[in-house]
């Protein structure tokens, strides 16, 4: 049986060494990817193609509710599970609606974690990657308002960073996009743009 490919995303970093201890003598999974937080889990998993995404619920940023509805963009065969110290009832049901298949409450045992990534990697996947290139991004006529508005705060960021890892992402709108991570500063996310049009041009 093949390996279970795992990304995990938590900004604690006691916690990032402890999973890796937990799962250390685990055949049937392997950790390729490591994030800090949710910017990072998206960039990971647009790359890696995980099968499973573990992603703590409050991250800074990108939270994990809004992780796990950009990884649905990014990395449509990923399952998502929510972690978290809360166990709110209205919390769990917002990581569902979310899509989100497992709320795991923190501290959970080595049994816990594997029986739920598990369960969460036998559910079929939403879309194949196939499909959501015949899909227009679900966020575009936002995105485009916000850069009518000039916005380039965090709340926009995290909209555009969306919109660019989208197969649909158009051009002339990433194009834009480019010159507000250059005024952010984030160089990674202005790469990842640079490497898209310079695809598009290379398809043309």
């Amino acid at each position: 049986m093949a390996k279970l490919r795992l990304l995990i995303a938590d900004d604690s970093s006691d916690f990032r060494r402890n999973v890796r201890a937990m799962l250390a003598d685990e055949r049937n999974f392997d950790i390729i990817a490591i994030a800090r937080d949710g910017f990072e889990a998206l960039e990971m998993a647009r790359k890696l193609q995980p099968d499973v995404a573990v992603l703590d619920l409050h991250m800074p940023g990108m939270n994990g509710l809004e992780t796990v509805q950009a990884l649905a963009r990014v990395s449509p065969r990923t399952r998502c599970l929510i972690m978290s110290v809360d166990h709110a009832y209205g919390r769990i049901d917002a990581a569902r609606e979310a899509g989100a298949l497992e709320y795991l409450v923190k501290p959970f045992s080595v049994e816990e974690f594997i029986a739920s990534v598990q369960r969460a990697a036998a559910v079929t996947p939403r879309y194949t990657t196939d499909q959501l290139r015949n899909e227009p991004p679900l966020n575009q006529s936002l995105v485009l308002t916000m850069l009518k508005t000039g916005r380039m705060d965090d709340e926009a960021a995290r909209a555009y960073l969306e919109y660019i890892h989208h197969p649909n992402a158009q051009p002339e709108t990433l194009a834009r996009l480019a010159e507000i991570f250059c005024a952010r500063r984030e160089w990674k996310h202005l790469r990842h743009i640079c490497e898209r049009m310079e695809a598009v041009e290379a398809e043309q």
